[in-house]
């Protein structure tokens, strides 16, 4: 096994602009260009049980965008904290996730419950069914009030289809 050497944030400086220049300023994870004030480099953090260098813990892995490497480090908290390394390995598991993103959908012609699109009403609409109100109900019982979300309750609905029937 190599030995393994402990280096200085000043050394890292230095090692980060030739690892940089070894990737000739692509980011590995973003396949786009770095700029060295956008970069960091990477490494395989540990927790306090484990040991330097077994399975690449605390070993650098190469310099990526800052933004990259806070998304990875969530990405493998979160693997950690749902239990999912119990089953999977992280690379495995990403590699499965990308490829059941592009799978097309099940059955294109089905909306999940929630993604439903809500039926609005407008302002102008609500003012209309207003006008007619009082003629279509001359002992009036109390007008819904215009939803502030614009979402069309049953009763409105109710009630503009009846406006809308009496304009024809």
């Amino acid at each position: 096994m190599v030995k393994l050497k402990e280096i200085t944030y000043a050394e890292l400086k230095k090692l980060r602009l030739k690892q940089l220049e070894k990737q000739k300023y692509i980011c590995p994870i973003l396949k786009q260009v770095l700029d060295i004030k956008d970069s960091v480099f990477d490494h395989k953090h540990k927790n306090k049980k484990e040991v330097l260098g077994e399975d690449g813990k605390g070993l650098l892995r190469g310099v990526i965008h800052f933004q990259a490497n806070v998304m990875e480090g969530k990405i493998a908290k979160l693997y950690k904290r749902y239990g999912l390394h119990k089953f999977i390995s992280l690379p495995e598991l990403l590699r499965n996730i990308a490829s059941y993103i592009e799978h097309p959908p099940m059955k294109p012609e089905y909306i999940h419950p929630n993604e439903r699109v809500f039926k609005k009403i407008s302002k102008r609409e609500y003012n209309l069914i207003r006008k007619y109100y009082f003629k279509m109900y001359p002992k009036r019982k109390k007008l819904p009030m215009y939803p502030k979300s614009g979402k069309i309750t049953k009763e409105l609905e109710a009630l503009l289809e009846k406006v809308n029937k009496l304009n024809e």
